[in-house]
């Protein structure tokens, strides 16, 4: 009798420890989701250039676009040079190949237009800009 009543109590004692491992580690990883130590976010963000913060804050923050990887790659290589010193910077785009990017540097408005092209032959999509005097504001708001 005494066997079965110990034997009872340990098993007990395990059910019991078992029970209480899955919400611990829930709580620690809740804790861990909303503090940002997430290990994939983490060493994403510190290890982001200045240009690629800039090409994804234009591409993913302000259009909400998650896969142009080629138009972010433009942005931190041909763009990035020109407007690092502007007080405004925006990118709207107008088609599937169109974007119009603005920005203001020392109370100068300046823009352009950002056209994507693919090449087949090298398979492979290439950019060109082109500096306008147009905005978004003139071009579609009457």
């Amino acid at each position: 009798m005494i066997k079965i009543i110990t034997i009872f109590i340990f098993s007990m004692i395990l059910f019991s420890c078992n029970k209480e491992t899955p919400p611990r580690e829930r709580t620690q990883t809740q804790n861990n989701e909303s503090t940002g130590n997430n290990d994939s976010s983490s060493d994403t963000d510190t290890t982001m250039t200045v240009e690629e913060v800039f090409s994804s804050s234009l591409v993913q923050d302000i259009m909400g676009e998650n896969d142009d990887d080629d138009l972010q790659f433009y942005l931190e290589d041909q763009i990035y040079p020109l407007v690092s010193k502007s007080d405004k910077v925006t990118l709207d785009r107008i088609s599937s190949s169109l974007y119009l990017l603005h920005y203001e540097q020392a109370g100068v408005k300046k823009n352009f237009i950002i056209q994507k092209f693919y090449n087949p032959v090298k398979d492979e999509f290439v950019f060109e800009k082109t500096e306008t005097e147009t905005d978004a504001a003139r071009q579609f708001v009457k």
